[in-house]
């Protein structure tokens, strides 16, 4: 592996083609390690070097360029209705069930950012074809049906805060591939603008309905501050200002009212007010969410100079690890109780991704080369949690849920769950496009 010293970005991750490489395995801990041995190039090819800083994360970029991406570009495309298929079955083909603006968006980014993992497929049509889709889902005020049917009717007219962001977040990363990137930048404008004058919150963040319902929600707040720095970054530094102060505004939310005091920990649900609701039958505390908020606040804390959210948001990945993080499976588990111990055991496939994302982030950002150590051990663990979950009868697809006795729940790989694999391939592959620098924007209020 490449040394690298603290502050120093480790490199990018270059996959070389598989006709370029020999592949052997052979069982580690119960699983099984891929390991790649370069073969004799004929005369011309390319030479560039290839970086390997461990075989798991190896392994999971290859199966995500070379099973997930083909699989999910052949079969989870409706070439007949527009859009993409919610699930795929176990044998491959796709499940008949409605659509959700969420999983539009997802694919539009993952498809979007494919060829960056060196991905050949049809990427630019596909990311098109999501966006042809993306009328039916629109309403007059400019925001997102919550769900179609598979011939595009709504079958809810609610527009939810969570799909609003996941459409904008896949706007922003469609940009550079759009057939019309200027009617794009016109769809997301209208709908940021739709959702500061609809669904305000009086005090910070938005309303989730209109009128408005409780509880308030953490979680859609998190993805609108991925969208908006999503948006920040894709834009001329002149054009991106209402979508830094989005992200500032949503970070200062979470710094002041999601993070608790006291425990660190981001709590999920609020009443009309703010204020955290106590303990109930979900969990008020998702240790994959404390990875998610710790690394999109450790992002937007060093884009804005901002001490205090890189420190809640290292805290926050600190305890997503030591408290979230079962030994005995080695995953990310569901839910923690107001005093932190655990109340939900069964580990869905995202947290992992999440796990992997924040400390690739810590490995990069060090502040000794004992942390930077230490941060690499955490990615080795965290990809070996989630390498089972990719182990299925047909390549590319994926378990969703794993129960607290250790068995994966037969069921269809639900494709909201290929944004959280992207995400996670992107961070440790390098690919993920920069964030801006302070020096780049005005400072946040």
């Amino acid at each position: 592996m490449a040394q690298t010293t603290p502050g120093q970005k480790s490199p990018a991750i270059e996959v070389a083609p598989l006709s370029a490489r020999r592949l052997y395995a052979r069982p580690f801990n119960g699983l099984v390690a891929i390991h790649v041995s370069r073969k004799r190039l004929p005369p011309g090819a390319s030479t560039t070097p290839w970086v390997s800083p461990m075989t798991g994360a190896t392994a999971f970029l290859e199966w995500m360029r070379d099973r997930a991406l083909p699989l999910w570009a052949a079969q989870g495309v409706d070439r007949v209705h527009g859009g993409f298929f919610e699930k795929l079955n176990a044998d491959g083909t796709p499940a008949d069930l409605p659509r959700r603006a969420r999983v539009l968006g997802r694919q539009i980014y993952v498809f979007s950012r494919a060829p960056a993992l060196g991905w050949t497929g049809p990427a630019e049509d596909i990311v098109n074809h999501g966006l042809d889709a993306l009328p039916a889902f629109l309403r007059p005020d400019g925001l997102a049906h919550y769900r179609l049917d598979a011939k595009g009717q709504p079958l809810d007219d609610r527009p939810d805060l969570y799909d609003q962001a996941f459409v904008l977040f896949g706007l922003a990363h469609a940009l550079p591939v759009a057939a019309d990137p200027e009617r794009i930048r016109v769809i997301a404008d209208t709908m940021r603008r739709a959702l500061e004058d609809l669904r305000g919150h009086p005090v910070a963040g938005y309303e989730e309905d209109s009128p408005p319902s409780l509880p308030l929600k953490a979680n859609p707040h998190m993805h609108l501050l991925e969208a908006a720095l999503a948006w920040a970054t894709a834009l001329p530094t002149q054009d991106g200002g209402p979508w830094r102060d989005m992200a500032d505004r949503i970070a200062r939310l979470a710094l002041d009212r999601f993070v608790d005091p006291g425990t660190g920990a981001v709590r999920e649900y609020y009443d009309g007010d703010w204020r955290a609701l106590p303990h109930g039958a979900e969990p008020q505390i998702e240790p994959g969410h404390q990875f998610e908020w710790g690394w999109l606040l450790t992002r937007w804390g060093h884009m804005r100079d901002h001490a205090g959210a890189v420190a809640a948001g290292r805290r926050l990945v600190d305890l997503g690890e030591t408290k979230g993080v079962d030994a005995a499976r080695g995953v990310a588990f569901g839910g923690l109780g107001p005093d932190l111990e655990p109340t939900d055991t069964a580990a869905r496939l995202w947290p992992q991704t999440e796990r992997i994302k924040a400390w690739v982030q810590r490995r990069d950002r060090p502040t000794s080369a004992d942390e930077r150590s230490h941060a690499e051990g955490r990615i080795e663990a965290a990809v070996a949690g989630l390498m089972p979950y990719l182990r299925t009868d047909r390549p590319g697809l994926f378990h969703d849920r794993l129960t607290a006795d250790g068995a994966f729940i037969d069921e269809p790989a639900p494709a909201s769950s290929l944004y959280h694999l992207m995400t996670a391939a992107e961070e440790l592959a390098g690919t993920r496009p920069p964030d801006m620098t302070q020096g780049d924007q005005p400072s946040p209020a």
